[in-house]
């Protein structure tokens, strides 16, 4: 009796969106079909293993003319930690002015990336 398990997973690297079917066993990705691209192939093994997101979110923000700052990760984290660095960042305060990319924390979660400003936030005018 085979352990082997089928799931489709919907590839978006392109406006294609194929339609993969996965097989796993123990884990393991053992056959892919109907990804019609590289591409789409590589990103239908990691979305079967060990899916990764791009994070965006805010911060507060002190001394500026708005109370947060958008914010994104450097890069990809595990789909399971965004809930963790969302309770994460909810703590973090920074103060104007902030530049664009500047490092808002750096290695997050100890995840070996860092969440940066995605957007210049000068300080506030007084008067």
């Amino acid at each position: 009796m085979s352990s082997a398990e089928l799931r489709e997973i919907v590839c978006i690297e392109c406006p294609t969106g194929c339609r993969a079917k996965v097989t796993m066993e123990r884990g393991t990705v053992i056959g892919i079909e109907n990804a019609e691209c590289n591409r789409g192939e590589d990103y239908v093994r990691q979305e079967a293993t060990a899916p990764m997101r791009d994070f965006f979110t805010t911060v507060r923000l002190e001394g500026a003319s708005l109370p947060v700052l958008p914010v994104r990760t450097s890069s990809p984290i595990p789909r399971g930690r965004i809930m963790d660095c969302s309770r994460e960042l909810a703590k973090v305060t920074v103060t104007a002015p902030v530049g664009l990319g500047e490092v808002i924390s750096k290695n997050i979660l100890g995840l070996g990336v860092d969440v940066v400003a995605t957007r210049s936030m000068p300080q506030a005018h007084r008067g």
